[in-house]
């Protein structure tokens, strides 16, 4: 026995050998467990022009055998199923998933795959510039008008599949109760989106300007009286007609507020310095603050203003206040 028959490298080809007689304990002799697990699908490589437009299962669920010291090590690692997209086209993709497409250490072996395949289905990918609209329920409070409801921001930019974004035209907001408008405001409004326009743009809130005013009541006050304003004195004059008709837009809270619309304007004719005699006289109508004059008929009065009467000499022994007045 000599150590020179002996080759160089004996030393190395020994440990191989006890390493390969522990690696083989380690694998086939130890004992064999099974163990499932739920792999997630991670997608790669997607064309930046294409999007996956249908819902699909996101994990897979993997039956796995080997030895105990092997699948316990599986707890450090990350595993997933890639699906390699780089040459895909829009349109109807199946993924097959089969044992060798999950990397896992030799020794172990996948057993089962759930669900076996995985359709993906794409779509291009487009930009639009979606309008939102707003929407309303119930009514506004007995007295109040809405003049105008203005969005900020007015339209929203979504990026998504081709096939429903060009089915979609606009999107509007979660009702709006008018109900609870008291006056002039803005009202935070969420977006009601069908659930595939929800994952492309999310949970998002609009400012609502919500501008109301008070209702104007139009109404006809038949028989205003019509005063004269008119210097003569013991005078004789008639007015022909003696009333007008007032067409007249009052604010609805003061209406509810006033013993009679009537008393809500005035009516009357200048006849100041006019000589006796016949005169057509327009007639001049004011109101009270916020009722607005849309009518008046007739516009012009027929004014007949007779001769002074002269002053009675008071008899002897008359009472002093007996004198002349103007007629009415």
């Amino acid at each position: 026995f000599r150590f020179r028959s002996w080759p160089r490298n004996w030393g190395l080809k020994l440990l191989s050998f006890i390493l390969a007689i522990f690696l083989w304990y380690f694998v086939v002799g130890e004992d064999k467990v099974d163990l499932n697990l739920f792999v997630p699908i991670e997608i790669v490589n997607l064309p930046r022009d294409l999007v996956i437009s249908n819902q699909f299962k996101k994990e897979l669920e993997v039956t796995i055998s080997g030895p105990r010291g092997l699948v316990r090590g599986l707890g450090k690692q990350t595993i997933s199923r890639p699906v390699d997209l780089s040459k895909a086209k829009p349109g109807k993709v199946v993924i097959r998933n089969e044992a060798n497409a999950i990397p896992l250490s030799r020794g172990i072996t996948v057993q089962r795959i759930q669900p076996a395949n995985i359709t993906l289905q794409l779509e291009r990918l487009v930009t639009k510039e979606l309008p939102i609209k707003t929407k309303t329920k119930g009514k506004l409070p007995a007295g109040l008008e809405l003049v105008s409801m203005t969005l900020e921001p007015t339209t929203i930019n979504a990026s998504g599949p081709e096939n429903i974004l060009s089915a979609t035209e606009s999107i509007s907001t979660q009702p709006i109760d008018l109900g609870e408008i008291k006056n002039s405001t803005e009202v935070p409004a969420t977006l009601d989106l069908p659930p595939e326009l929800t994952d492309l743009i999310g949970e998002m809130d609009v400012l609502v300007h919500v501008t109301v005013r008070e209702k104007k009541v139009e109404m006809a006050l038949p028989q205003v009286l019509v005063e004269v304003d008119h210097d003569g004195e013991r005078s004789v004059y008639r007015l022909k007609p003696a009333t007008v008709q007032v067409r007249a837009e009052v604010p609805y809270f003061l209406l509810q507020k006033t013993t009679g619309p009537v008393f809500l304007v005035d009516a009357r004719i200048n006849a100041r310095g006019l000589p006796p005699g016949r005169h057509d006289l327009p007639v001049t109508v004011t109101a009270t603050e916020g009722v607005r004059i849309t009518d008046v008929s007739p516009k012009t009065i027929h004014m007949t203003i007779g001769a002074a009467n002269p002053v009675k000499k008071r008899r002897p022994g008359a009472p002093a206040h007996e004198k002349s007045t103007p007629a009415p």
